[in-house]
């Protein structure tokens, strides 16, 4: 078997209107207090949880600003501005104010934005854990682990779409003799918080865009004169060319595992093409061939089952892709 990857491109998990072409960030959340949400915890010594405290000041800043710099990279909207001091005048950092009315449209007139992305609550909690093993020694984990709200608003209508995320990181010193220097392999707490929240930032990115995800497929290359030139079409990506052959194959055979062989990578070419359904015509096929082949691996069929469940999933996807990406 050869494989290659493909880069499948996936659907957002929520949706901007099609006509937003100019895109304004705005950071409308409360700074979180440094006696909140942080603690360490021995687990050998049978500690219950001590409280400390880590300033998080900057933690939206750093968020909004990778996030602000991943969509410019993408170039899915014309421009895209930030507004990255706080808006929110609230003291109370427990209580989430989404953006008023008069200052989604003042905000949206100001930048001449269509649509704006407001961050409106983000929390950061740390743990650090340690333990002890009397075969390993000493370790310790830093887990941090972010909750983040956000709301998508409009200049032009009064809906508001309102989204809820986690995002968790953590750190491990490995073993260690001495307890001290277990602790030690791990990063400084505020460091790692201002990397989670890099991440945070970043990895918001792929909810409200659609992104690219990379994907492995599996061709079957036997000692078959077709199958064998339809490879050498793979390798220049004449998948036009090899879709022919394979087909060629598929139809000039009475050998059972050849014809699975041959329809796996049909359904592989089809794909590639967005034929989407045929992909999952000859993906069938091929598995019930193998199925009704008594040597065949249950890892086969494994495979191949996951395989039409991820045709299942595109098929499904493209819908809301091409309405993503405004093709009508």
């Amino acid at each position: 078997m050869l494989f290659t990857t493909l880069d499948v491109l996936r659907p957002a998990q929520v949706e901007f209107a099609p006509e937003v072409d100019n895109l304004l960030i705005v950071n409308n959340s409360k700074v979180q207090p440094e006696d909140f949400g942080h603690s360490f915890r021995s687990f050998f010594l049978g500690e219950a949880p001590r409280e400390f405290s880590v300033s998080t000041d900057s933690v939206a800043l750093f968020a909004l600003s990778a996030l602000t710099e991943e969509i410019d990279n993408i170039n899915f909207f014309s421009w895209t501005d930030l507004v990255l001091n706080s808006v929110n005048t609230n003291t109370d950092f427990s209580m989430i104010n989404p953006l008023p009315r008069a200052t989604v449209i003042s905000l949206s007139r100001a930048h001449d934005a269509d649509a704006i992305l407001s961050l409106d609550h983000i929390i950061a909690r740390s743990e650090i854990q340690e333990y002890f093993s009397n075969s390993w020694g000493f370790t310790a984990l830093l887990d941090v682990r972010y909750e983040s709200w956000w709301s998508i608003h409009y200049p032009n209508r009064p809906e508001v779409t309102a989204l809820h995320f986690q995002d968790s990181l953590f750190w491990d010193s490995g073993w260690h003799h001495n307890r001290a220097q277990a602790l030690e392999g791990l990063p400084n707490r505020h460091d790692a918080l201002i990397d989670g929240a890099l991440f945070v930032g970043q990895n918001s990115v792929r909810r409200f865009l659609p992104f690219w995800e990379r994907s492995d497929r599996f061709f079957y290359n036997p000692n078959n004169r077709l199958m064998k030139q339809a490879m050498d079409s793979v390798v220049v990506q004449n998948w036009e060319g090899a879709l022919n052959l394979w087909r060629q194959a598929f139809e000039s055979t009475n050998n059972t595992r050849l014809r699975a062989e041959a329809a796996n990578n049909i359904a592989i070419a089809y794909e590639i093409l967005g034929n989407f359904d045929d992909a999952l015509k000859y993906a069938k096929i091929s598995y019930e061939l193998f199925n009704s082949t008594v040597r065949t691996r249950e890892s086969t069929l494994i495979r191949l089952s996951d395989y039409i469940q991820k045709l299942y999933r595109r098929q499904r996807e493209i819908l809301l892709l091409n309405k993503q990406l405004g093709i009508f």
